[in-house]
């Protein structure tokens, strides 16, 4: 993941925007929370989630569960999500593991381009890139 800068903003990450490429940034609070849970979820985040964001395999926009939407203080209306089945994962205490077979990475982004969420989830049992009940989760696959 991009260092923070020297006034405590996190820099910039790329993110494919359909035909070309944006930046987004993390929330702060998240990834506080992230630190909090363990070596394991730092390192994914900081490995997992660029690769993701830059080369996806599926996006959809247009989020319908609440599960799934930006509720943080500041965060807006979830917009995206980017799916990917990174060929790398880690344990809690941040030992390099292999890829994790019938699983997908997500990444949540809002309207304000903030990534609030990032995390495994179940694969659809007859497409593998994408997560499970996608069709019933977001309106509609942009990619």
């Amino acid at each position: 993941m991009a260092e923070s800068k020297n006034d405590g903003r996190p820099s910039s990450i790329p993110a494919l925007d359909l035909d070309d490429m944006m930046s987004v940034t993390v929330s702060a609070d998240r990834l506080q929370a992230m630190r909090r849970l363990g070596a394991g979820h730092m390192l994914e985040t900081a490995h997992l989630m660029p690769g993701v964001l830059a080369r996806p395999e599926a996006i959809f926009e247009g989020i319908r569960e609440d599960s799934d939407e930006d509720n943080s203080r500041r965060g807006g209306e979830g917009w995206r999500c980017y799916c990917g089945t990174p060929d790398t994962s880690y344990s809690l205490d941040g030992t390099k593991l292999g890829a994790r077979k019938g699983w997908v990475y997500l990444v949540f982004v809002n309207k304000e381009k903030v990534v609030y969420n990032w995390r495994w989830e179940r694969a659809d049992k007859d497409d593998p890139e994408l997560p499970q009940n996608h069709q019933k989760r977001f309106k509609e696959r942009v990619l």
